[in-house]
């Protein structure tokens, strides 16, 4: 057996199943040891922010969400780093920020229509739906105490309303996001390059 088979072992015996959620299909069936990190004390970073240890033939990649089975949370995977030793991937470390967000809708402006026909001042926006049922992590933005030290501002780096979302859902400036029914968000600015696969988007109360 192979370092990384040892390690994959060991993953399985102490580790948690996890089922990788996909509109093309989940993949279940693989191991992760999840970790809180060391490193936050706040209750914020705390629920938001995991570390996991992944086996070195793993299926996930960043942008993904994947479940824990034993607790059902779900969490977006925005970071994949090898380990190697002796030239070969022996085991993965992930980066997980869990969704509180897990049947988001995000909309896109398709037209008006007049709500009064005798009224030819007031419009009201149509909207097409782009994705339904999104996973996403939404948080405020955070200042002055809310972190405790540099190290936990830097783990989530949130200055503004944020939206965590798969890049592959395809979200553009001037979408509706809705996290909750009849709560509306106007996506002002969209963050690509932040973490791969993932896009950040700025928001605001959405008026429209």
């Amino acid at each position: 057996m192979s370092v990384g088979d040892d390690i994959k072992e060991a993953i399985v015996d102490v580790g948690s199943t996890y089922t990788i959620v996909r509109d093309a299909g989940n993949v279940a069936g693989e191991y992760g040891l999840l970790e809180y990190s060391s490193q936050v004390t706040k209750p914020i970073t705390i629920e938001h922010f995991r570390r996991a240890m992944i086996a070195y033939d793993t299926d996930m990649i960043t942008g993904d969400v994947v479940e824990f089975d034993a607790t059902g949370h779900r969490f977006l995977v925005t970071n994949i780093m090898p380990d190697l030793f002796e030239n070969a991937v022996v085991h993965y470390e992930s980066v997980l920020y869990k969704c509180n967000v897990t049947s988001g809708e995000l909309f896109r402006p398709s037209g008006e229509t007049w709500d009064d026909p005798m009224d030819q001042y007031h419009r009201d926006p149509q909207w097409e739906t782009v994705k339904a049922g999104c996973n996403a992590m939404q948080v405020a933005a955070l200042y002055g105490n809310d972190l405790e030290t540099e190290n936990e501002l830097a783990l989530l780096g949130l200055q503004k309303d944020e939206v965590l979302l798969p890049h592959s859902v395809g979200a553009q400036v001037m979408d509706r996001w809705q996290p909750y029914s009849g709560e509306y968000y106007m996506v002002t600015t969209i963050e690509s390059r932040r973490y791969p696969d993932v896009d950040v988007l700025i928001v605001e109360e959405d008026r429209r």
